[in-house]
């Protein structure tokens, strides 16, 4: 796709019917007039400051169609029957059916397996740059993480640091939690034993959407971190077993935690998937689900299928594999990337890294700001 789609749109109305047909390059598409008429810009249709609705589209007529259609530049204007007028832009309908790329979207995801070359290392005080900035989302956004390199080694200092990607998510384990080796772990994060593929916080609704790790000190001898692409691993499964990736994407699976006094607990399936079935996010916790009790069939299909992602999961060579050093920050998408990291040992060094969270819109916000700056 590219925006040269909305070059040669022509909209007209369909024989018979109060409906609209786009054609652009081959593709064509028929439209409700509901649905073109609740986009006007117009002044009369929405606030142009902040774009807001001046009318609520369940208030149009049931009738509505359109009286008039003639072509203008970059555009065609549609006269309603409700005594609207609306110029529908080309380009913005091209966006709008998906035959266009929307310049102010973060780039799509890519599936990917081992270690990254070019890896995605960034120094984060050049971030004041723009052009920095783009390169550092541009591959949280296509790879689900980027680290950011020559940050303060200072406990705390995180705060700042993910604070400039968005607003930081309190949990039940604070604004900034602390991972090293702990007496009554509340998690086994908190413990020097190696940490298999997962996702944190599959317990949660929302679980955070991602998770920033600063190194304070490592100097231990092991305690390397893990990464491993959610997304390849669920395209790989649909070639090894489609049905069993199906059962995986249909059948609820109540994720528990449970520490002293504290119990939460919510119910998803262990693949996210959008209505066509495409990949949207991943829950794989092993140590924290608990199947419904669904017909045995199932479950037999069930249990082969995480079987068989999990030995996905856990082959080298599919994972991403580095010691962050002092002053390094992990910034990763939970929902689409699993970590965890090897054993290390509490007789030589210490390891000490600080964790939080925030949500997808903060960066989400960061790349449209940035492609708006860059436009004007």
């Amino acid at each position: 796709m590219t925006d040269l789609a909305a070059d040669g749109l022509t909209l007209q109305p369909v024989a018979g019917s109060p409906r609209l047909r786009a054609d652009s390059d081959g593709r064509s598409q028929v439209l409700h007039p509901h649905w073109l008429r609740e986009r006007s810009e117009e002044p009369d249709a929405i606030d142009q400051g902040n774009k807001q609705r001046l009318f609520a589209p369940a208030d149009l007529p049931p009738d509505l169609h359109a009286t008039d259609v003639r072509p203008a530049a970059g555009a065609t204007i549609v006269v309603w029957s409700d005594g609207h007028t609306q110029s529908v832009d080309h380009a913005m309908l091209a966006r709008e059916l998906g035959w266009a790329n929307d310049p102010n979207s973060p780039p799509g995801r890519k599936s990917w397996v081992g270690q990254l070359d070019p890896f995605p290392h960034f120094s984060l005080p050049a971030a004041d740059d723009d052009d920095v900035m783009r390169a550092i989302l541009e591959a949280f956004w296509i790879h689900g993480f980027a680290i950011l390199t020559d940050t303060a080694t200072e406990a705390g200092s995180l705060d700042g640091i993910a604070s400039q990607f968005g607003e930081i998510r309190d949990t039940n384990f604070g604004r900034l939690f602390d991972v090293f080796s702990k007496p009554d772990p509340i998690d086994l994060a908190y413990t020097p034993i190696e940490l298999k593929a997962h996702t944190d916080n599959p317990y949660r609704a929302p679980v955070p959407g991602i998770q920033f790790l600063h190194c304070l000190v490592n100097d231990s001898s092991g305690g390397e971190s893990t990464l491993v692409d959610g997304l390849a691993a669920f395209e790989e499964m649909g070639e090894l077993d489609p049905e069993g990736r199906d059962v995986l994407a249909c059948t609820p699976v109540t994720f528990r935690y449970e520490f002293g006094t504290e119990r939460m607990q919510a119910r998803a399936s262990i693949f996210e998937t959008d209505a066509a079935g495409g990949f949207v996010g991943i829950r794989n916790s092993d140590r924290l689900d608990f199947v419904d009790p669904v017909d045995p069939d199932t479950l037999d299909v069930f249990y082969r299928a995480r079987r068989t992602l999990r030995t996905l999961l856990d082959q080298p060579e599919r994972r991403a594999q580095f010691l962050l050093e002092p002053g390094h920050v992990m910034m990763m998408d939970n929902r689409r990337l699993l970590h965890g990291r090897t054993a290390y040992s509490l007789t030589e060094g210490h390891r000490h890294l600080q964790g939080c969270y925030i949500d997808h819109d903060g960066p989400d916000q960061g790349w449209r700001a940035i492609a708006a700056r860059s436009r004007s």
